[in-house]
């Protein structure tokens, strides 16, 4: 008996040390080392809670979290961008990952003013021709605003378009959605409540988790996390409750 017990405990204190664990891959407004108020800690901690694992995390570069791929640690990482090539095309992903489907997709959107724009129809970026856009040349879709032919008054940032747009002094805002309304969060003015985004997507952006191939327990809690993907709403019923607290 006290074998049996001795073997229960081990079999447990293994268990504790060598949980599975969240790796977040830093990045800006996603997944943030110095605000766990993001969404990528939102929807791990909620899917864990869901399928009633320990939750402990930490935040790592890229590099760091190829590295424990590499090591074939029993972790899960996340948020995670597929790279494309000079061609646009994805570059091909190492076998030594586990791709989850797609868990988050971002989106850029057009910011506008309901008090002044809210009948106009946005269907491409083309449509904003003719119209004062705010943005910076460090947003990083900068280059297709151009290309679309559309007048872009730059500021230091979009923080400080978004601050324009509720003053009305320039039409429309294209932002990532999350980015944009934590931006819109900050600005001052009662106008403020005015600005909403046009329901269009642009730029999509998926965002995966991975775990090593060769960790059976991360591969298999990856394998759950897919499922609960693949739940009618439940991915998105949990972005839609962190967007409602921007």
């Amino acid at each position: 008996m006290r074998k049996i017990a001795l073997l229960v405990f081990g079999l447990l204190l293994t268990s504790f040390l060598f949980s599975t664990r969240v790796v977040f891959i830093e990045n800006p407004f996603y997944a943030t080392q110095s605000d766990n108020d993001n969404i990528s800690f939102f929807l791990m901690e909620n899917i864990f809670q869901r399928l009633e694992l320990e939750f402990s995390y930490e935040y790592v570069t890229r590099m760091g979290a190829m590295e424990m791929i590499d090591a074939e640690e029993d972790v899960i990482i996340f948020p995670y961008v597929r790279r494309i090539n000079m061609l646009g095309e994805l570059i091909p992903l190492s076998n030594r990952i586990s791709l989850s489907d797609t868990l988050l997709v971002i989106n850029q959107k057009v910011f506008y003013d309901t008090n002044v724009h809210s009948d106009f129809e946005v269907n491409e970026l083309s449509d904003l021709q003719g119209y004062l856009v705010g943005s910076n040349s460090a947003y990083r879709f900068e280059t297709a605003l151009r290309r679309a032919g559309l007048t872009v008054r730059y500021s230091r940032d979009n923080m400080e378009s978004m601050q324009r747009l509720v003053d009305q002094n320039v039409a429309f805002v294209v932002e990532e959605k999350i980015r944009g309304l934590t931006y819109l969060s900050k600005t001052t003015g009662e106008n403020k409540a005015n600005i909403r985004y046009k329901d269009i997507d642009l730029f999509p952006i998926p965002f995966f988790a991975l775990a090593p191939v060769r960790n059976e327990v991360a591969s298999g809690v990856l394998v759950r996390i897919n499922e609960l993907i693949g739940e009618e709403r439940f991915v998105y019923d949990l972005v839609e409750r962190f967007l409602e607290r921007r």
